[in-house]
């Protein structure tokens, strides 16, 4: 019986490091961000609050397209970066 290792070199751990950090990063920024959406006082008319959520709403979806981009294109280099298939026998 065989075990199939891959070994991932100095680009591979590279852009693997960067996959994860980025995606804790996206993480952090995303609970920050919900923190703050609901801080706006004095909201008097329905027309601004109007504008506020719509506001909100096309920074929510920028904010979801950029994570997905970069989490697809790191995703991918992480992955194309892995090592060749090392056969190692077990026992």
């Amino acid at each position: 019986m065989e075990a199939v290792r891959r070994r991932r070199g100095f680009f591979g751990w590279f852009f693997l490091l960067l996959f994860i950090g980025f995606n804790i990063l996206m993480l952090w920024a995303a609970d920050v961000g919900t923190g703050a959406a609901g801080r706006l006082p004095g909201l008097s008319s329905n027309v601004v609050s109007l504008g506020v959520d719509l506001g909100a709403a096309i920074g929510i979806a920028a904010f979801v397209v950029c994570w997905v981009v970069g989490f697809l294109l790191l995703g991918l280099l992480a992955y194309l970066t892995r090592g060749r298939k090392v056969t190692e026998p077990v026992g």
